[in-house]
């Protein structure tokens, strides 16, 4: 049913008399995660619904000290193709000309503000799944961390992420070549509960709070960062990642990732149409619309590599 004068809760308390002039709207969540996915391809408009992207393996055979008379040996290394599949993704309001007319209110630019709202949580929520669906996982258990590559939280929570934990877990990213973000540093986007239990550790000396970034790292601050440790760039989240997981739901969950986690191809950006009128303009309607899609660049069983790594729990 469209948004309407005759049923209160679906417009009719917006030509109430005596109606206040300030409207209080549901309280929006923060998200962090899609700003990282790269570098974002404009694939454009009838060049079809995939879009592939490859990837070069290490060689077969790595090379070695040569004699002198002998030839240098020839080896070989396998590309690996990668696809994202962009599909539609939109939601509209609808309502009629009446109510339009009548409303104490600007009815369009409301509607727009309220489409905007679940358009970020859409397309944050699509580009999280691709980030917490990396087979790269890790449990905060205690002082320790329980890897595994699988996708397969191999514990339970025990704890909150710690400053021991985020050195255990870098370490354990760079062991694999996984290459940083920005060249210098990884990124972190944490739940809010992850970040809490992380600044509570008094032994994460070594915390540089945003407010005191030198101005080299202050002129590239992305949306929602909060801090660096151990070569992390912490951001802050609190849309998407949970708060509530492992013994008690007591713990919140992060995602540490370098460079080359997820692709994000684009035909149609998103953006806000508005319905043709029917009904001699008694039926009204705004849309947002996108064709996009989002990759995890790797896949740890097919390439031997990842770049994202999952805190959760069992």
């Amino acid at each position: 049913m469209p948004l309407n004068i005759g049923t209160q809760n679906q417009g009719g308390y917006f030509s109430q008399p005596f109606l206040s002039d300030r409207l209080r709207t549901v309280a929006q969540p923060i998200f962090r995660l899609r700003q990282f996915c790269e570098p974002r391809e404009a694939v454009g408009r009838n060049r079809g619904d995939k879009f592939l992207f490859d990837k070069i393996k290490n060689v077969q055979t790595q090379g070695g000290p040569l004699a002198e008379t002998s030839p240098i040996p020839a080896t070989v290394f396998t590309v690996n193709q990668g696809q994202v599949t962009m599909t539609e993704y939109g939601n509209s309001v609808t309502y009629t000309g009446k109510l339009d007319e009548l409303s104490q209110f600007g009815l369009p630019s409301l509607v727009e503000e309220a489409l905007r709202n679940d358009m970020v949580k859409t397309l944050e929520a699509a580009a999280g799944a691709e980030f917490t669906g990396t087979e790269y996982t890790a449990v905060c258990t205690g002082t320790g961390v329980t890897f595994t590559t699988n996708g397969t939280p191999g514990a339970t929570a025990a704890s909150n992420l710690t400053g021991a934990h985020v050195r255990q877990i870098v370490d354990w990213m760079k062991i694999r070549n996984v290459p940083r973000w920005d060249g210098l540093n990884y990124i972190c986007v944490t739940s809010v509960v992850a970040r809490s239990g992380l600044f509570s550790d008094t032994a994460a000396g070594g915390w540089v709070d945003v407010s005191k970034y030198t101005p080299e790292y202050a002129s590239n601050v992305v949306n929602g960062e909060v801090g660096t440790y151990y070569g992390t760039r912490f951001i802050e989240e609190t849309g998407f990642l949970s708060n509530s997981i492992g013994t008690g739901g007591q713990y919140g969950q992060a995602l540490f990732f370098g460079g080359d986690s997820v692709y994000e191809a684009v035909a149609v950006p998103e953006e806000i149409r508005i319905k043709v009128s029917t009904d001699y303009g008694r039926d009204l309607g705004i849309a947002w619309y996108a064709i996009l899609g989002f990759k995890r660049v790797w896949d740890y069983a097919a390439d031997g590599e990842q770049h994202i790594v999952f805190v959760t729990s069992q």
